[in-house]
């Protein structure tokens, strides 16, 4: 059997793994088609059902992630918002970061410095963003699982500082600035001016609270990062890395340094797992809301509105196919052509689709699984994905799914024809058919990617299984 090995770099920008992933295809599927002649080879077509709805949210964004900030109106979709609340702190045990109290001679300035990646939308996009302090009422912590995307704001205090009229175009570019006698050259960089306020607050703390954590939080909680809703052009999210070495907290000041006046910097940095990603969609008066009153659970719908995390989901059923018979299957792929949004060159698709199955007899996990006899799992508990072989992305205006093998295990051994699920998400974790082994799987950035799909009612483009068969 012909192996198709895992190129980790070509994975590594859409599937964040815990191993290697690939999958394993027979020589019948879809490396040797041979042509439809009618005579000893045919081909077909099973209709679907498909069926829109919501997508059950669950989704936390671990602290090394991208984080998505902003305010994005979609003429399809509708509206999302997007909050980054994170905490800063000078490195641990130091008692005096800023050096003796009496050796300070002034501050210059306090800068929240932070990482650019990319951005999802109309790269025209302006948008003012605001820092501002977490409440210290609210219940903002340290959180090792990470804070679901879904959870409400964090209550806020005082605005600490703010950066107008961002053109998101501009976010990637190098700037220069003074650093004493020094000309300091950035790029992919948010930099936003804190009040000196603030930063003599920090400047000036009490030795103990450097020193103990919990101390430190229980005084200051962090910080809210979010763009104005008044901005002039809400079109696009922008993504941060707080945990990238281009996210600090960098305080400007002057101090006595033996006996000599000096420019001085100390930087703050991330503090792990105080962080969350606060992300909310509203689509009232939207051809998304139409779409979604139209066609409801249990209606086969002729278009679907899909939408990444926090988004939709499309369950499909074939019907006929548990009675496909025996026949030898050379292909068998499900199919869903993408049809025309409004603005589709500013919001594109998902980076990634993914197909996985309904288990409803399963005792243990989730009730869904992977597709069975498509993801192979070996003797170190890896599991073998490779989307570029099973499917996911779009290709000249489709989103196909090779499932010959697990349609030939229907035609030939009788396996169970399952409901399947279609969907864009950020994480996805379905258990290896057949086994108690779940397998978490990153596959998009938070909140980045919709598409409109031909249902399986679609009068010209529906939604279906295409197989080319032989029979037996």
């Amino acid at each position: 059997m012909k192996k198709l090995l895992c190129s980790l770099s070509t994975l590594a920008a859409f599937i964040c793994i815990a191993s290697c992933t690939k999958i394993r295809t027979t020589e019948i599927g879809s490396d040797l088609i041979p042509t439809v002649d009618n005579v000893s080879v045919f081909d077909t077509t099973y209709d679907v059902i498909s069926e829109l709805d919501f997508l059950a949210d669950s989704t936390r964004i671990v602290n090394t992630a991208n984080h998505a900030v902003g305010q994005m109106e979609d003429p399809s979709f509708g509206k999302t918002s997007a909050e980054i609340y994170f905490q800063m702190m000078a490195t641990r045990g130091i008692a005096r970061p800023f050096g003796p109290l009496d050796s300070i001679i002034g501050l210059d300035s306090v800068v929240l410095n932070l990482r650019y990646k990319t951005l999802y939308g109309d790269s025209n996009a302006i948008g003012n963003f605001r820092v501002y302090r977490i409440s210290q009422s609210s219940d903002f912590r340290d959180s090792s699982l990470g804070y679901l995307i879904s959870h409400p704001s964090f209550p806020v205090s005082e605005q600490l500082g703010a950066k107008d009229n961002v053109l998101f175009s501009t976010l990637n570019d190098s700037l220069m600035y003074v650093n004493g006698t020094d000309t300091v050259r950035v790029s992919n960089k948010l930099r936003i001016p804190l009040d000196l306020a603030f930063g003599n607050e920090l400047m000036h703390l009490d030795s103990s609270l450097y020193q103990n954590d919990t101390l430190f939080n229980n005084y200051f909680k962090g910080f809210a990062l979010k763009v104005d809703p008044g901005s002039p052009y809400k079109r696009a999210l922008a993504y941060m890395n707080l945990a990238d070495t281009g996210t600090y907290l960098t305080f400007h000041y002057r101090r006595i340094s033996n006996g000599t006046p000096d420019t001085s910097i100390t930087n703050f940095r991330f503090r792990s797992k105080h962080n969350a990603n606060i992300i909310a969609r509203q689509f009232s008066g939207t051809n998304f809301e139409n779409n979604i009153a139209s066609n409801p659970p249990g209606v086969n719908a002729q278009e679907v509105y899909l939408q990444s995390t926090p988004g939709t989901m499309v369950k499909i059923r074939i019907p006929h196919l548990q009675n496909i018979g025996n026949r030898m299957i050379y292909r068998a792929a499900l199919i869903a052509e993408k049809l025309e949004g409004l603005e589709d060159d500013y919001f594109t698709g998902p980076d990634l689709m993914f197909l996985d199955a309904y288990d409803t007899a399963a005792t243990t996990g989730n009730g869904f699984v992977t597709i069975p006899i498509s993801f192979i799992g070996n003797s170190n508990l890896s599991l073998l994905y490779d989307p570029a072989q099973f499917g996911g992305y779009l290709k000249d205006g489709k989103y196909e799914f090779d499932l010959t093998r697990y349609v030939q295990n229907i035609a030939t051994k009788g396996g169970h024809s399952f409901d399947l699920r279609l969907y864009a998400p950020y994480t996805t974790k379905p258990f290896l058919f057949g086994t108690a082994t779940a397998w978490l799987m990153r596959l998009n950035p938070v909140a980045k990617g919709r598409a409109i799909l031909g249902g399986g009612a679609h009068p010209t483009r529906k939604m279906r299984l295409y197989i080319v068969y032989s029979k037996i």
